[in-house]
C-alpha cells in the first residue's frame, strides 16, 4: 500500500502538480509513523497492571509533543488515580519520614488569584525542592516552620503561575541523605470550587469512592498579622456559618481533596478569601 501511494504520487509530480519537497514530505509521513507514546500505559491499564501503568505514565511523559497528547495524560492519570486513590503509585517514604503531605493550593481573593505548594513532614527533613515540568522550583524560597514531634512545615512563596499537570521531581535532603521521586500530579489552575459572594461551595470536583471525601476549613484571621482567631472543619453539604463578626479580620474558606501517591498524601485545594463586611 505504502509503495503504490508513492507510485501515485510521482506520477503526479510528472504532470507538475506536485513538487519534489511534497513528495518527500510524504515518503517521510508515511515512512516513519510515530508510535503513540501512551500505548503501553493503556494497555496495562486495560489489563489491570496498575503498578506498570503508573510507571508507563511517568515514562510517556518526556515523549509527549502537543496539548491534545497532554490532555489524553491527564485524563489517563484522573482513571488510574480514581481506581484505588493513589494508594497503589510505587512509592516508599525515605527512612526516617513517617509523614509526608503535599499541598497545591490556588488562593483566591479580592483581585488576586495566587498558588502555593506546602510540604509537611515528619522527620529529619532539612532541604525540599519541586521542580516542575518547566524546570522551575516551586518551593523556591519557601518558609520553614519547626512542627510537633520533630516535624517540620515547608510553606511555599506566593506564586503568581498556575501549577500546571506532568511529571515534577520532589527532591528532599533527610538526614544528611538526598532523596527525589518523579510524582505525576494534576493541574491546579482556574478552580472553580467555591463562589466569591456568597463564599459558599460552587461546583464539587469528581472525588472517587476510593478517597476521602471532600470537606471544607473555615478560618478566622486578624490582620495585619493574620494570625488565627478561629478554625473549623465540616463536611461540603453543611451550611457556612461564621462567629460574630470581629473588627479588622479576614475570613478564609477552603475546599480540600485528598488522595495519595503511595505513601505521600496529596491535598488539592481551592480557598476564597477576603475581609469581613
Amino acid at each position: 500500500m505504502k509503495h503504490t501511494t508513492l507510485a501515485a504520487l510521482r506520477l503526479v509530480l510528472g504532470v507538475g502538480l506536485l513538487n519534489v519537497s511534497s513528495v518527500m514530505a510524504t515518503e517521510h509521513l508515511l515512512e516513519t509513523k510515530r508510535p503513540d507514546p501512551l500505548q503501553p500505559a493503556t494497555l496495562a491499564l486495560l489489563q489491570g497492571d496498575n503498578r506498570h501503568a503508573w510507571q508507563s505514565l511517568q515514562q510517556a511523559w518526556p515523549a509527549l509533543n502537543s496539548d491534545a497528547e497532554r490532555r489524553s495524560w491527564q485524563g489517563m492519570l484522573a482513571a488510574l488515580s480514581a481506581q484505588h486513590c493513589g494508594k497503589d503509585f510505587p512509592l516508599t517514604l525515605p527512612d526516617g519520614v513517617s509523614e509526608l503531605r503535599l499541598e497545591l493550593i490556588q488562593r483566591d481573593a479580592p483581585l488576586l488569584r495566587d498558588y502555593r505548594v506546602q510540604l509537611t513532614g515528619e522527620g529529619p527533613i532539612t532541604a525540599a525542592e519541586l521542580i516542575d515540568p518547566a524546570g522551575r522550583n516551586r518551593l523556591a524560597g519557601a518558609q520553614w516552620e519547626a512542627e510537633e514531634n520533630s516535624g517540620v512545615r515547608v510553606v511555599g512563596a506566593d506564586l503568581p503561575t498556575p501549577l500546571s499537570a506532568g511529571l515534577y521531581q520532589l527532591r528532599l535532603a533527610v538526614a544528611g541523605k538526598d532523596w527525589q521521586v518523579a510524582l505525576p500530579l494534576p493541574a491546579v489552575q482556574d478552580l472553580d470550587w467555591l463562589s466569591r459572594s456568597p463564599q459558599a461551595v460552587a461546583n464539587l470536583p469528581a472525588n472517587p469512592a476510593s478517597c476521602t471525601p471532600l470537606w471544607l476549613d473555615q478560618a478566622v484571621l486578624a490582620r495585619p498579622q493574620y494570625s488565627l482567631l478561629w478554625w473549623h472543619r465540616i463536611a461540603p453539604d453543611e451550611p457556612v456559618n461564621w462567629p460574630t463578626a470581629t473588627p479588622d479580620s479576614w475570613r478564609t474558606l477552603s475546599l480540600v481533596q485528598t488522595s495519595q501517591r503511595g505513601q505521600l498524601v496529596l491535598q488539592l485545594s481551592h480557598s476564597q478569601a477576603g475581609p469581613v463586611e
